[in-house]
């Protein structure tokens, strides 16, 4: 039986909203709480970043002071740059002239915890946001004049009136990937991606394996330069062969990446599963969240269980009354669409929130809440997921590369906050800059 099936406690929690106050909120519809004690854990303070337009790309070419240093392929950012991460943030958010961000901090503070049991690896996140809300809406559907529209959108697009999600990222490798040690997420960052001097949609339908007859994607993504003829250099084009691809991802040249949406996947306990090689996708399975509007018909595909949650659709003032939980749940607080309930100026979520199943739906032991104007995100992740095509499978003794990004504010892509690379050991006695330990 799976938690969505548990339908007593997740109408207690829809119909109740579940917040301790005004100022705090669970961000899952259902009443659940990770019982660890974290007393005996050491807090590791990390100064999250802007990195700008730093790529993968001008880290190891001459503009780059640094790799003019004796073994600076062997080199960590943090060897050359530790403590630096608030001066970089500050020097990088001006030389961007974020004419949409005029406002946007150079760097934040967060503190992070490190913990396992047998069978799990514990990452405890904690920052202050932005915004005097939590980020419950992204993809937002409005009834006015007789259709259905999408609005909202990121706080790049959208400056004064974003309706969008926040994120908390970890990227992990098993020291499969070269350079992903000395330079962590930054392998995946590269000249030709989205909001980096973007490739066209045409150039990369014209591409072979991510192009119009393989991922048939319009965009560049994330992607590591080990996928490409050329390792170095503006490269995006450079996709390696099908049949070599799927030869080095098999042989584990990946990263794992799992994302927490606040909207997309917080209120069902869960995070996104995906990896990075060719492209940033998504693990095989059904994912946490799916469209709730169909583009076709321009109509919502469902509305809210008024005999579940009290209402049909939510009105803009709903949009931060923390007493009322607003996330669209596949199978427990939503029927559907029937036009005649809706009411002009009434919105919708465009996304709905769903069980994940296979290796995607493995982060489905994700922890949120928000209070005073903080997030805590707590993940809970297996060691062993049993899905070795698609994650790095960890064991105690183990010493694993990290990354961690911290999308606040509403914002998307490379508008985010970032630590340099870190290595965890999971266990007493094992290495790494950080070790997690035991949990009661």
């Amino acid at each position: 039986m799976t938690k969505f099936s548990i339908r007593n406690s997740v109408l207690l929690a829809a119909l109740s909203g579940l917040s301790l106050s005004a100022n705090a909120y669970n961000m899952s519809i259902y009443d659940t709480e990770l019982d660890v004690d974290w007393s005996d854990i050491p807090v590791v303070e990390k100064t999250m970043f802007f990195p700008g337009k730093v790529t993968f790309d001008w880290i190891n070419s001459p503009a780059h002071k640094g790799t003019l240093k004796k073994g600076f392929e062997t080199k960590t950012c943090s060897s050359c740059h530790q403590g630096e991460e608030e001066g970089l943030g500050e020097m990088l958010v001006q030389d961007d002239r974020l004419g949409n961000f005029p406002d946007k901090k150079g760097s934040i503070p967060a503190e992070f915890q490190f913990a396992h049991d047998d069978e799990h690896l514990y990452v405890k996140g904690t920052w202050k946001t932005e915004s005097p809300f939590p980020a419950r809406l992204h993809d937002t559907l409005l009834f006015q004049e007789g259709k259905w529209t999408i609005i909202g959108g990121d706080r790049g697009k959208n400056p004064y009136t974003p309706i969008y999600e926040d994120r908390f990222s970890l990227m992990i490798d098993d020291g499969s990937v070269l350079q992903f040690r000395e330079q962590g997420c930054w392998m995946s960052c590269h000249r030709g991606a989205r909001d980096i001097g973007q490739a066209t949609a045409r150039d990369v339908q014209a591409l072979d394996v991510v192009g119009a007859f393989g991922l048939d994607q319009k965009d560049i993504r994330k992607y590591l330069p080990e996928s490409r003829t050329e390792r170095y250099g503006v490269n995006w084009d450079k996709v390696k062969p099908q049949e070599e691809i799927d030869k080095l991802k098999a042989e584990g040249q990946f990263v794992d990446l799992m994302q927490w949406r606040s909207t997309r996947s917080a209120p069902t306990n869960s995070a996104d599963d995906g990896y990075v090689f060719e492209y940033r996708l998504n693990d095989k399975g059904t994912t946490v969240f799916t469209w709730n509007f169909d583009k076709k018909t321009g109509l919502p595909k469902y509305m809210y269980d008024k005999s579940v949650t009290g209402f049909y659709a939510l009105n803009k003032e709903d949009f931060n009354d923390l007493n009322k939980k607003i996330a669209m749940v596949e199978g427990v607080n939503v029927m559907p669409y029937d036009a005649s309930k809706i009411e002009e100026g009434q919105y919708l979520q465009g996304r709905l929130n769903r069980e994940g199943a296979g290796s995607a739906g493995d982060n489905n032991q994700v922890f949120s809440s928000w209070e005073d104007g903080k997030y805590t995100v707590i993940f809970k992740r297996k060691l062993n997921t049993g899905h070795p095509e698609d994650d790095k499978i960890m064991e105690i003794g183990g010493t694993y590369d990290m990354n961690i990004a911290i999308h606040d504010g509403e914002t998307t892509t490379r508008f985010h906050y970032v630590a340099f690379p870190f290595t965890v050991g999971i266990g007493e006695g094992s290495e790494g800059s950080v070790i997690a330990l035991p949990i009661k």
